[in-house]
């Protein structure tokens, strides 16, 4: 397969993206215990402003993906996103699981995400993450009928597609592919039945997919959770990331948007 034409005679794209669950995270599995749901909290009132500190640093633009509930609870978290010049996407009002949903449910969820959002970020979200990855049926059908740009969930490639659903004015939804590999949860979300990974080995992992990626002109789409990678020894390895990929050449760091807007137009 050709690699695809980047951006500045890039040789390939990488975007560092971020849910920001928040206490939805345990909500949506029925938890309200106090201790539990302040591992969320502290995603946004500690987490979040050393993660915007390090990018505004970086001079990287990001993009967050923010669950209805989360922006309506913490509209100061969604504020201080935008003012860093990053996306928010939509992702869910309470993490709810969306393969279990009724197509009229789902479709209700959607557009409270996309009014809350809106309202709270002061634009429209044009792309859109299912909680934990999980689509229904109808996703892609609603998303294309609600006009969003591009969809970021799927796992099956390492380059940006369009989907072949189209939206009621022609446009087609583009995919930016993700991978459990590029994620922090599977190795550093504790869940009682789940031991904890020590950073060192998962960021050489981050760091070799980033280079393989590279290697073959694709996007390496890495997915952070700031309550999971905001302690301060996942934190030490975000930020050896991100000087990795600042230091990769012809290396395009952009937000999904921008990633989706330019596979848009590359690929028709």
């Amino acid at each position: 397969m050709t690699a695809p034409r980047w951006p500045h005679g890039a040789r390939a794209a990488c975007a560092f993206t971020f849910d920001l669950d928040a206490e939805t995270l345990w909500l949506a599995r029925g938890v309200t215990e106090a201790v539990t749901l302040s591992q969320g909290t502290f995603g946004v009132v500690e987490a979040l402003p050393r993660i915007l500190d390090l990018l505004r640093q970086a001079e990287i633009p990001a993009s967050f993906f923010v669950p209805a509930w989360v922006a309506e609870h913490h509209p100061d978290a969604v504020k201080a996103i935008v003012a860093g010049g990053h996306e928010v996407g939509c992702h869910g009002d309470v993490h709810e699981k969306v393969s279990d949903l009724e197509p009229a449910q789902e479709e209700k969820i959607l557009l409270r995400s996309l009014e809350v959002l809106t309202r709270q970020a002061g634009r429209r979200p044009v792309g859109y993450r299912a909680p934990a990855w999980q689509l229904s049926a109808s996703t892609l059908t609603l998303l294309a009928r609600h006009e969003f740009e591009y969809s970021s969930n799927m796992m099956d490639r390492l380059r940006p597609y369009l989907h072949p659903v189209t939206s009621d004015t022609g446009g087609r939804l583009v995919e930016i592919p993700v991978a459990w590999v590029l994620d922090d949860a599977p190795f550093f979300m504790f869940t009682g039945q789940r031991a904890m990974q020590p950073p060192g080995p998962v960021l050489q992992g981050w760091l070799t997919e980033l280079d393989g990626i590279t290697e073959v002109g694709g996007v390496t789409n890495f997915t952070f959770h700031p309550q999971i990678i905001g302690r301060p020894s996942r934190f030490a390895c975000l930020r050896e990331l991100v000087d990795h990929a600042r230091r990769t050449p012809k290396l395009w760091l952009a937000r999904l948007d921008a990633i989706a807007a330019h596979a848009r137009q590359a690929l028709a």
